[in-house]
């Protein structure tokens, strides 16, 4: 399994970003003839999860109040540091993520934090070209065009019902410069659910249709900073996810 990395040179693309504006976010308009990464898949286990985050039993497990819940410290932006018990006080806000198929497309909507650009598109069910909402693929696989992560804070997820579900994350280590084949996908089991370090790369969770719609608890910082990348428009790739995998599960 691929560790820890060490940290490179930025790898930041000489075109411009792409904005992840609420428009962009819902419908972005995703060019043809991407290249695929296909995106190793390991069980989700606390040797596994090591550095991502860890599985949890218990939608109350990991929180603030226990002690365990990670809020970063707002950064600096001079010499001076910041007074010790300052700057992280603002704490959690959680509530439900729901995440719905129509067609080939993978929708989530993000119900605890307090932004309009909380809704996204997650997935495809294929790829862009051949995506339908009429006539879905039948292949089983999800591909995703972005990743994020909160450098505020970690974020939890359990769903509102026993089911499995995917998760696709990047170590924290390597910062902004993350590339598609960094990136790993852990299959959480029916019963459990998953909290992830503060700078872990991830976007959504991921269900199979057999369990969609689907509602989870996702508990996070209450400052909800969010960076960005569009494997899309950075790299020219799609990472590929077997959510089949799921499907055998209760």
């Amino acid at each position: 399994m691929l560790r820890r990395a060490v940290r490179r040179l930025s790898t930041a693309p000489s075109a411009a970003p792409f904005v992840f504006n609420p428009e962009n976010f819902r419908a972005p308009k995703l060019p043809h003839g991407l290249k695929v990464q296909d995106v190793p898949v390991l069980p989700a286990t606390a040797e596994n999860l090591d550095g991502y985050g860890r599985l949890i039993s218990h939608r109350d497990e990991i929180t603030v109040e226990n002690g365990n819940f990670e809020i970063v410290p707002w950064p600096v932006s001079g010499w001076r540091s910041l007074d010790p018990h300052t700057g992280d006080e603002a704490g959690t806000t959680e509530g439900d993520f729901e995440v719905w198929w129509q067609g080939d497309y993978f929708n989530a909507r993000n119900l605890a934090i307090a932004s309009i650009n909380n809704t996204y598109l997650d997935g495809l069910g294929a790829m862009p070209e051949k995506a339908s909402i009429e006539a879905p693929s039948v292949s089983g696989d999800l591909y995703l065009w972005m990743s994020d992560y909160h450098p505020d804070g970690g974020q939890l997820f359990w769903p509102s019902e026993p089911i499995p579900f995917m998760v696709c994350l990047g170590l924290s280590t390597y910062g902004d410069d993350i590339r598609p084949e960094y990136m790993r996908a852990f299959a959480v089991p029916a019963g459990s659910g998953v909290y992830m370090h503060p700078g872990t790369w991830h976007n959504g969770v991921y269900v199979h249709p057999d369990h969609a719609p689907a509602t989870f608890l996702t508990r996070q910082g209450r400052v909800h900073g969010r960076v960005s990348a569009s494997w899309a428009a950075e790299f020219g790739t799609m990472l590929r996810v077997p959510l089949h995998v799921l499907k055998t599960e209760s």
